[in-house]
């Protein structure tokens, strides 16, 4: 079905051939095996972040008490997990996770990836920092809800723990 020879599709089950298969060609096999072929592509290190995402991180780091260790792109701790947190600030037992957003694109995306954040994130809180714009404004308090009770807590009261160098008493959503 592939049109290549007996021979060929041998080699290559064998790996004899040491030569790279290209997408196309593993995604041809994949779908004679009745297999879908899906990739993804995620940041491996510094990654490089867009003027406005550095400039939302650069204010929030301005907000936090010097109490806070604060380390940035921290990898979530699951092997092989690749994804990481925007930052990570540590305060006696306290873990917060803090993911940075620009923009709410797509609200229900951002609920579940922060829902799989709460899950797989080995952190005790996670604060969601969003950039003050308009369309941020509009839908913050349905993203809040969204989120569910755990990110109830005022904003005010959790910039106010982060000031100060408090504990924070739940996770929550600002807009900075």
């Amino acid at each position: 079905e592939l049109g290549w020879s007996q021979s060929a599709y041998s080699r290559f089950e064998r790996r004899a051939e040491r030569r790279s298969i290209g997408f196309v060609d593993a995604s041809e096999v994949a779908a004679v095996l009745g297999l879908e072929l899906t990739a993804s592509l995620h940041p491996a290190g510094d990654a490089p972040r867009d003027k406005g995402h550095q400039a939302l991180l650069d204010r929030f780091h301005r907000e936090l008490s010097g109490a806070f260790t604060i380390r940035a792109e921290v990898p979530l701790p699951g092997p092989g997990d690749p994804r990481v947190w925007d930052l990570v600030l540590r305060l006696a037992d306290l873990v917060i996770g803090v993911e940075a957003e620009t923009r709410i694109r797509d609200m229900q995306a951002l609920v579940r990836r922060i829902h799989l954040r709460e899950r797989d994130g080995g952190v005790d809180e996670i604060v969601l920092l969003l950039s003050d714009s308009a369309t941020n404004r509009r839908l913050v308090d349905p993203l809040r809800l969204a989120l569910g009770e755990r990110y109830a807590t005022p904003a005010r009261q959790v910039l106010k723990a982060l000031r100060s160098g408090t504990l924070l008493s739940g996770s929550g959503v600002l807009l900075l």
